[in-house]
């Protein structure tokens, strides 16, 4: 019987070796969960306090940058009240030869009466409308290269006249 004793013995101690093991197992798991956990909960909250602090940066710049383009808005409305409009050469009797602009005999030369500053005036979007140039032929536009996107259908005294017309007539 002493074997059977000593076999008996031996499966108890493998038993209670066995539960201590998974007991120990249990505890480290559980250790290692709890340490995950707590990992988890720091990186969230880093990542919140992070993201936070990104979008308050972000905010700061937007806002800096929207009030420097105001502030450049603003100077290029007070520069643009002193700029006088460009105005291409005048051609003087059928001539090229550029000519200083001078503004009263300017409109007389390119006939910018009053008459013409009152119908003007009373032009609106109906009268667009009213008038479609559908039935007219297209213009011919002009061979030269234009110097931006903007087609140059006009030539240099239509360009003056019609410059001319916009910069002295105000429209509400």
């Amino acid at each position: 019987m002493d074997l059977w004793q000593r076999a008996k013995v031996f499966a108890e101690e493998a038993a209670r070796r066995s539960q201590e093991i998974s007991k120990e197992a249990a505890k480290r798991s559980q250790e290692l969960t709890q340490g995950a956990a707590r990992f988890s909960q720091e990186f969230v909250s880093e990542t919140t306090k992070k993201s936070k602090e990104m979008a308050a940066e972000a905010a700061k710049k937007a806002d800096l940058l929207r009030s420097e383009a105001l502030r450049a808005a603003d100077q290029i409305k007070t520069l643009s009240i002193d700029i006088p409009i460009p105005i291409a050469s005048a051609l003087v009797s059928g001539s090229s030869a550029a000519v200083a602009p001078d503004p009263a005999s300017d409109l007389e030369r390119f006939g910018i009466t009053q008459e013409l500053k009152e119908f003007v005036q009373g032009i609106q979007i109906s009268t667009f409308r009213d008038f479609s140039m559908q039935d007219e032929p297209e213009p011919e536009i002009s061979t030269i290269p234009p110097s931006s996107n903007v087609r140059q259908d006009l030539n240099e005294w239509q360009a003056r006249h019609a410059t001319l017309v916009l910069s002295t007539v105000k429209v509400f």
